[in-house]
């Protein structure tokens, strides 16, 4: 079941995902962002086992198969139109419909997750990088990419923000990653986040 809020914007990216590689945001935003945070990547790991939360059509993961094509590459994304195209356009890596705040992967199963401009979708930011903390194995790491621009800016668009990075950098403390870096990527309105899960036995998304 979707999280409150979800249908309608699931069904404008159900839709989207047929022309979705093709768009102006692919071409001029999210393949030099890609391309920066994959050797932002290399420069700390190789990883074995790499997730992509909010994979889309499974871009980010085709671009990081070419530098690691012995590793294991993993998709999620709510959107069942996206994970169709990702299928049909990407071998070898594994697509699985679901939302970041309930990932569908078993605890400390993975070295690397990315997630780039799609934070801002999810409904649940804290939930979200909990996960991501659950399902990183000790020492793994998050690389965390999104927009950020002025709150005004979404009154004069249907476009969300997402959190300010002085937030971002709290959400991934409460969930015990390790923060080792923040700072602008390619351009001054997107910021990447690196965080390193610490060595604890295991981390359970909070209660109550």
């Amino acid at each position: 079941m979707p999280p409150a809020g979800y249908t309608q914007e699931l069904r404008r990216f159900d839709r989207w995902s047929r022309t979705y590689d093709g768009s102006l945001l692919q071409l001029f935003l999210f393949r030099r962002v890609h391309q920066a945070v994959l050797n932002l990547v290399a420069q700390r790991t190789e990883p074995k086992v790499l997730l992509d939360v909010g994979c889309g059509t499974g871009r980010l993961l085709r671009a990081a198969r070419v530098r690691w094509p012995n590793a294991e590459f993993t998709g999620v994304d709510p959107s069942l139109g996206m994970i169709e195209m990702a299928r049909r356009l990407t071998t070898g890596a594994t697509f699985l419909n679901g939302f970041a705040e309930n990932l569908p992967l078993a605890d400390s199963s993975v070295d690397v997750v990315l997630s780039t401009i799609s934070f801002h979708h999810w409904q649940d930011h804290g939930a979200g990088v909990r996960e991501v903390a659950r399902v990183l194995r000790p020492g793994g790491y998050f690389f965390l990419t999104d927009l950020v621009w002025p709150a005004w800016v979404s009154l004069f668009s249907n476009h969300h923000t997402a959190p300010p990075p002085a937030r971002i950098s709290l959400l991934f403390t409460e969930a015990g990653l390790h923060i080792l870096m923040q700072q602008a990527l390619t351009w001054h309105f997107t910021l990447v986040t690196v965080g390193q899960r610490t060595a604890r036995e295991s981390i359970t998304p909070e209660t109550g």
